[in-house]
């Protein structure tokens, strides 16, 4: 059974602004259900408690187990080309459905119910990819991909003209975000380093407790993980972040790029794990929503300790990305809900949501 849970965002609106906001979690610690299991068991109970990146969260059980136990990480290759499929797959359900829609705009269910079943077949390794790369940027950007050419010259070449399905998607979310306005300097929320298995080991290691799991954070302070947090530094986004500061336009051409490259290099290394000592272990999965977090402590063949940091712990953190829509000035109810959908949406929570507005 899924193991889903939900998030609540109360936004606190005195008519003409906003001037808070909390966000409760009720997504359940699913690591309690795997204590005292052996290994295995643990390995093969984790996709199924997770009805979203279910690869994702079977390939960072299989390598925290494997180097719990001082082993290579069996089919390590299978096991990036799955990942890399979801996370293809998350990116186009967000760029072709949830995204027109909340923009009043056609989704484009056919074409993606087409790149779902093909992907899955790729994953399986019973299709190849050759063609993707291409189909994608006709389709999606009106282009022709050249190989020579890096995904982001592309899509900058691609911004300036607007073609393709998602076009009319881009021109609508940068007029929606060209509108808000904003009393005060906006709250901003650090981006997460792009780290390495090895480099969290080092800075979490005495953190690594069921609350950091919760409500993570790094020297005190939230990060922002995600597709946009490990290429923001890129040229084209940053000329996008300094003409769209709220991250809304930022976060979906950084999703688009992810997906690009992903299919550029299906495969590409996107799992890792570490030994932790004690028996212990360490796994990072770079998923479609951010970095995946797994550890275990393996003792006489059971599971003792199982922690999971899931990238929505990271983003909505109670004091993360979204204080950001603090000094939103908004007099309109209606309008301001669909603002924080869009936040919401563009920081990709792996649960469903609920927005309450009250009176400030």
């Amino acid at each position: 059974m899924p193991y889903a849970g939900s998030l609540s965002l109360r936004i606190n609106w005195d008519g003409n602004a906003v001037s808070g906001v909390a966000v409760k979690s009720a997504r359940p610690q699913a690591s309690r259900l795997l204590a005292g299991k052996t290994p295995n068991d643990a390995i093969l109970l984790l996709p199924r408690l997770f009805s979203v990146c279910g690869k994702a969260q079977q390939a960072a059980a299989l390598a925290v187990v494997s180097a719990a136990q001082g082993r290579d990480i069996p089919q390590l290759d299978k096991l990036e080309l799955g990942v890399a499929c979801e996370v293809m797959r998350e990116h186009l359900w967000r760029l072709l459905l949830d995204w027109p829609k909340l923009l009043g705009l056609p989704q484009q269910q056919q074409q993606f119910m087409r790149w779902h079943a093909a992907l899955n077949v790729i994953a399986a390794d019973q299709g190849r990819a050759e063609n993707l790369p291409a189909e994608l940027f006709q389709v999606l950007l009106g282009i022709d991909y050249k190989e020579r050419a890096h995904s982001t010259t592309l899509l900058e070449e691609w911004l300036n003209a607007k073609r393709g399905v998602l076009a009319p998607v881009v021109a609508a979310l940068e007029l929606k975000e060209s509108r808000l306005n904003f009393a005060g300097k906006q709250a901003i929320c650090d981006f997460m380093p792009v780290w390495t298995v090895s480099d969290v080991r080092q800075r979490f290691a005495a953190e690594m407790n069921a609350e950091f799991s919760a409500m993570p954070q790094y020297n005190q302070r939230p990060l922002e993980t995600g597709a946009l947090a490990h290429v923001y530094s890129l040229p084209l986004l940053q000329t996008i972040l300094r003409k769209h500061p709220s991250r809304l336009l930022a976060r979906f051409i950084a999703r688009l790029i992810d997906c690009m490259d992903s299919a550029l290099a299906l495969g590409n290394r996107r799992v890792e794990a570490v030994e932790a000592g004690d028996g212990g272990g360490l796994s990072m999965v770079r998923t479609a929503r951010g970095m995946l977090l797994h550890r275990v402590r393996i003792q006489t063949e059971r599971v003792t300790e199982y922690l999971i940091v899931a990238p929505t712990e990271w983003n909505f953190h109670p004091q993360g990305a979204l204080q950001g829509l603090i000094g939103l000035q908004e007099s309109n109810q209606a309008r301001l809900r669909e603002t924080v959908k869009l936040f919401a949406l563009s920081l990709d929570p792996c649960v469903e949501f609920q927005i309450e507005v009250c009176d400030a």
